[in-house]
């Protein structure tokens, strides 16, 4: 199973996608594996695992850091 998730987030995309890399680059083998892309001013966020439940848990995982990361950078600015 795979999903594919893109956040366009303008001037905190590489903020944003520095952060996602390092949670990408752990490894989590019996979840599946996630590959973290920039296309302009996008993050791109694929995802892929054998079961619906290790979609659905690095889905949430990546979604709540990018969230946790882009919150974070618009309070400070």
């Amino acid at each position: 199973m795979k999903a594919e998730i893109k956040l366009c987030l303008g001037d905190s995309v590489r903020h944003v996608f520095r952060s996602l890399i390092a949670e990408a680059s752990q490894p989590s083998p019996e979840k599946g594996r996630a590959t973290i892309s920039l296309e302009g001013d996008c993050v791109v966020i694929s995802i892929e695992s054998n079961t619906i439940s290790g979609l659905r848990a690095l889905t949430n995982s990546f979604l709540l850091l990018a969230y946790a990361s882009y919150s974070s950078l618009k309070t400070i600015s």
